[in-house]
């Protein structure tokens, strides 16, 4: 088949290999794509390294469940490490919520991975900051996974890790596992237990236990609105540059592939121009692309 009679909109199956249930409103879904159903594929975004399951961290898929629609999906694996396609998906909506209710063994389709990424080659021999907030943790971990296969590459790493509570807290077996690699974590919660004996607070407030240099080194942030704005403000104020900090910008998105619109912000689409974008490209975008309030500081 020539690439150029390749349908990029084909969706293709998956089965379902394992649901893990986290209990809060998360689930995380482990497929494996069904090998007769990938058509050939072209490489589709800046980000991409070609080939249609050949993923790289903070790419994202459109997951559907028939008769129930499509959603966009940030993966959450890391190719090389896991020998399957995760998603941890949040019950926010219609499809989501029909997501939730499928099994090991239920089929789901899936078109992608779409998107440009998270760039890993610029932070090398720098220090690196992850910072997560609540579901933002997901993306993240896809990365964090790949820069640890990587580890000799870059130098400290922290995650600073904030939830609203402690039964929020996602993927704690691989945070303990992390910090045993040499990750350095803060976490932190909104609301203490009785049981918590650990931080408290928002992610910003403990941004001075995060020992780097700042002017060398580079963040990866994803999660709420408000967290990531008040996050690039204290970034800022200790010396880290524009280019040196990365985020997920959301939208609206539908196809995937900037046909139909939906995330049509200023002069491009998010979804073949991002998500992922650092703080000086945002800066050159319309206050559209920007998130108004959220970004424009």
């Amino acid at each position: 088949m020539n690439k150029d009679d390749v349908n990029i909109y084909m969706p293709f199956k998956a089965k379902i290999k394992e649901v893990i249930d986290t209990g809060c409103d998360v689930k995380l879904f482990r497929v494996v794509p069904e090998q007769t159903q990938i058509p050939p594929h072209p490489p589709l975004s800046k980000g991409g390294r070609g080939g249609f399951i050949d993923y790289i961290p903070g790419q994202f898929f459109m997951v559907s469940v028939w008769g129930a629609g499509e959603v966009p999906i940030s993966v959450t694996s890391t190719k090389g490490f896991q020998k399957h396609i995760e998603f941890g998906i949040k019950k926010a909506g219609a499809v989501t919520s029909a997501l939730h209710k499928l099994k090991k063994g239920d089929i789901i389709w899936l078109r992608g991975p779409y998107g440009n990424g998270f760039r890993a080659d610029v932070a090398k021999k720098c220090d690196i900051v992850f910072i997560a907030g609540g579901i933002g943790i997901v993306p993240l971990r896809s990365l964090i996974n790949f820069i640890l296969m990587n580890r000799k590459q870059f130098r400290k790493i922290f995650l600073l890790y904030g939830s609203k509570n402690p039964v929020e807290i996602l993927f704690e077996k691989e945070i303990k596992a992390w910090s045993g690699k040499g990750v350095e974590v803060i976490l932190t919660v909104d609301m203490k237990d009785k049981n918590w004996k650990g931080n408290a607070g928002l992610v910003t407030e403990h941004l001075s236990k995060v020992k780097v240099d700042f002017k060398n080194a580079y963040a990866y942030i994803c999660g709420p609105d408000v967290m990531i704005r008040n996050t690039i403000k204290e970034l800022l104020l200790r010396g880290m540059q524009d280019r040196q900090i990365a985020v997920t910008l959301e939208a609206r998105m539908k196809c995937g592939m900037g046909k139909c619109g939906q995330c049509y912000h200023g002069s491009e689409y998010v979804c073949t121009n991002g998500p992922v974008y650092t703080y000086e490209e945002i800066k050159k975008r319309p206050a559209s692309v920007q998130g108004g309030k959220v970004y424009g500081l």
